[in-house]
């Protein structure tokens, strides 16, 4: 068995894709711009017998497009082999992994035993987008329902498992996250401040941090119904993972409230996105140096 990237002549795989998408115009819609995978028997690449294909949806999200056995493969576990290869490729550029599909009781029982989870429904998504009735069991399908699956992993750290050694790496994140945004810190600031945010990162009531495979990428500490610190590896800048961190600060933690250096205007333009508002300004940050602080509160819930 051998998985394989395609980057041209797609449509030569179009009998593959047809078995999941029967309409070959609504496959054009998201072939070119996706990328493919074919799955084949051997090294030799003589007969595929899986095929995927993933878009970037932005904001850290990949939806899984298409993903087809050929009938004589089916039921053999290689559907699944393939969206592990994918959750496993991806987990390195995104946090999760869509896919949409009809309300086919064997679809849907086969990404649930892949790990996806509900996430929405679109009405009517089949009878608007296609130009025949598409069936499956013996059911027209109607409404598109949408499954998810986490790529990268938060986890709660008790303070009893924050080891000398997560600390170090956790500290890093910081110093080169804040070097990729903090401007207004000069290499003394930074320096000075050290020894802080080690002392924080142990002593925070909740410290959750989110992995890549074992790796930190990204960690927030809550107080209360406070974030205070959020911190994301510059590599994994814009694939949503703060807005990862942040929806579950706000949903599962009831944290409400947030402290924005004002000399940070990405991050506060960060905030105000997901529905924080300013409140009050102080001159000085908690520690009494001269860095203006935004106090925010979350608001809207609606983004």
């Amino acid at each position: 068995m051998k998985i394989k990237a395609i980057t041209d002549h797609k449509k030569r795989f179009l009998p593959l894709l047809l078995l999941a998408d029967e309409q070959e115009s609504m496959i054009d819609r998201y072939l070119e711009r996706g990328e493919m995978f074919v799955m084949y028997e051997s090294e030799a690449e003589t007969v595929p017998i899986t095929v995927a294909v993933v878009t970037d949806e932005g904001n850290g999200v990949r939806e899984l497009k298409n993903l087809a056995v050929a009938p004589e493969y089916q039921r053999k576990g290689y559907g699944k082999q393939m969206v592990e290869y994918l959750c496993r490729h991806y987990a390195d550029v995104c946090h999760t992994l869509m896919v949409g599909t009809g309300d086919s009781t064997q679809t849907v029982s086969f990404y649930k035993s892949c790990g996806f989870t509900y996430s929405h429904t679109v009405p009517d998504f089949f009878t608007l987008h296609y130009d025949h009735p598409i069936v499956e069991e013996g059911k027209v399908l109607r409404d598109m329902i949408y499954f998810r699956r986490i790529l990268a992993t938060p986890r709660v750290v008790p303070p009893s498992e924050r080891t000398e050694a997560l600390i170090h790496v956790l500290t890093e994140v910081w110093n080169v996250s804040v070097h990729a945004s903090h401007h207004f810190l000069t290499e003394e600031d930074i320096r000075r401040l050290t020894p802080f945010v080690r002392e924080a990162i142990q002593a925070i009531e909740t410290l959750l941090v989110l992995y890549q495979g074992k790796m930190p990428i990204a960690f927030m500490g809550i107080e209360g119904e406070k974030i205070e610190m959020l911190f994301v590896s510059p590599r994994c800048f814009g694939y949503g993972f703060g807005k990862l961190l942040i929806r579950l600060a706000i949903t599962d933690y009831h944290a409400s409230y947030v402290d924005v250096n004002e000399q940070n205007p990405k991050a506060e333009g960060f905030y105000r996105h997901l529905g924080f508002r300013t409140f009050e300004r102080t001159e000085t940050d908690e520690q009494g140096n001269p860095f203006p602080i935004l106090k925010m509160k979350f608001e809207n819930k609606n983004e």
